[in-house]
């Protein structure tokens, strides 16, 4: 029996349709870029560890890899040295590494520090043990500073000095910042500058009974302030800005969530360091999650900061120190 007319036409139609698309090339995935991002472990990090878990770099054409490291001078040297294209760590190392004429510059920021109630992000603790009850008390004890010539060593010196007393009087370890709660407990050190979560964890810890000494890096903070920040070597930056494009639209993809459930960033806090509930709560995690470029009148407190403790020898101009992502 003959096909018939209709089912004759659609194999016709058919076949007419494969013929054509076998002439039509195929257009290929898109290429990922491999980035690899090294950083400390600290609660402003989560927002790039949770687009990475997301798969919101992958989404962008972006094979994220994130190393973490111990301290801000260690990620300057990842990033320069290329064994990492992507740096997170407080501004202060950025900011030695460029007066030294490394070439990173900073592209985006995460959190600030200023004046107002709860504008800070960094704190100088004792232990209840060690007998300290405020800055003054500092002279002859031993602080903990995740590196020198990093956050920490900026922050002890401007309270020292205003307490009327120098960082030379004191002793110091490096520790870094998740071992310091083990520092303090065990008598190691008698204070330390410390970050959320181990701010908060040290203060409800029954060994410890962390006392806050100060708040914030600087003592001078009329003008907000960079604190967290992501930079990149400069030549590098340059030559790949659709890469940094790709990598701050997967960012504010996790933004968005954070926005959306305003509960999903502390239950990130609570998973990643392994905390209990009740003492997150009690933290401070309110990032903006807003816009990541800063500005360089968000740079320069910090720069003046580091002139007027003469860890800077000479003038750095805040805008040499930020890369435009365009």
């Amino acid at each position: 029996m003959n096909p018939h007319p209709t089912t004759r036409m659609r194999a016709a139609l058919l076949g007419a349709a494969l013929a054509v698309a076998a002439l039509v090339p195929v257009a290929p995935a898109q290429a990922q870029t491999s980035l690899k991002v090294a950083g400390l472990r600290t609660i402003a990090f989560i927002p790039v560890t949770y687009a990475q878990k997301q798969g919101y770099f992958k989404r962008e054409g972006l094979d994220v890899e994130v190393i973490t490291v111990g301290a801000g001078p260690a990620v300057i040297s990842a990033v320069a040295s290329g064994s990492a294209q992507i740096g997170y760590s407080a501004s202060v190392p950025v900011l030695f590494a460029r007066a030294q004429n490394q070439p990173i510059r900073i592209f985006d920021a995460f959190t600030y520090e200023s004046a107002k109630a709860g504008g800070q992000w960094t704190w100088l603790v004792a232990s209840e043990k060690s007998g300290i009850k405020s800055v003054k008390d500092l002279a002859g004890k031993t602080l903990a500073m995740n590196a020198m010539g990093a956050v920490c060593e900026l922050q002890f010196r401007e309270h020292m000095v205003k307490a009327g007393i120098t960082f030379d009087s004191a002793k110091k370890i490096v520790v870094p910042f998740p071992q310091m709660q083990a520092a303090l407990q065990l008598g190691n050190a008698d204070a330390a500058c410390v970050v959320e979560p181990f701010f908060t964890n040290m203060r409800v810890s029954p060994e410890i009974k962390a006392i806050p000494l100060a708040s914030g890096i600087v003592t001078s903070q009329a003008q907000r302030y960079t604190l967290d920040v992501l930079f990149a070597r400069e030549d590098w930056g340059r030559a790949n800005q659709e890469a940094l494009r790709r990598f701050n639209r997967g960012l504010m993809l996790a933004f968005a969530d954070y926005r959306k459930d305003p509960t999903l960033f502390r239950r990130q806090i609570t998973e990643d360091f392994k905390l209990s509930p009740a003492v997150v709560s009690l933290m401070k995690s309110d990032l903006e999650f807003t816009e990541l470029q800063p500005s360089s009148a968000e740079i320069k407190p910090l720069i003046d900061g580091l002139l007027r403790q003469g860890l800077l020898k000479t003038e750095l101009k805040p805008e040499d120190v930020i890369l435009q992502v365009k």
